[in-house]
């Protein structure tokens, strides 16, 4: 399986996932360590423009496309049972991030299937880089540098 992750250039194929853990996210608390990847190319750049618009015009970013094992092993939170809102920039994170608190310290998935607040029927691949299936997963393919198309600034 191939999940697509963009960042700046010099994070690209760092897939320790501490970037996350220093700073928390829409689903991991700071100090949980996880990779935010995408099933998508087109879904990774639109995750990577929503958090990074204000970098767009000076970063060099690039584009990783990583390999994970078809038998990973997959947690899919179904979308039935997030809390009400779980996708609005004005609620809380605090119970999407106690989600992936738990996939986190139960172990027992390397990957939480989520889906995308960006892009409704699109899921994003978090990774559980102390999971033993991590040290299967490897950059494959890299598109740097990885260049928006201009005209999507001129909305």
């Amino acid at each position: 399986m191939f999940v697509y992750r963009i960042s700046k250039k010099v994070y690209c194929e760092d897939l320790s996932g501490i970037g996350a853990g220093m700073y928390g996210g829409r689903w991991n608390p700071k100090g949980v360590n996880m990779l935010y990847t995408s099933s998508s190319i087109a879904l990774a750049s639109l995750e990577f423009m929503v958090h990074n618009y204000h970098l767009l015009s000076t970063a060099k970013v690039c584009m990783a496309k990583i390999e994970i094992d078809d038998d990973a092993p997959i947690l899919e939170y179904p979308i039935s049972k997030l809390p009400k809102g779980w996708n609005s920039q004005m609620q809380s994170q605090i119970d999407t991030q106690k989600i992936g608190r738990v996939f986190f310290q139960k172990g027992e998935h390397y990957i939480l299937k989520v889906p995308s607040a960006v892009v409704p029927g699109e899921f994003n691949l978090l990774l559980n880089p102390f999971h033993k299936s991590h040290s299967n997963t490897k950059v494959v393919d890299l598109i740097d540098p990885f260049v928006f198309d201009k005209r999507l600034f001129n909305l």
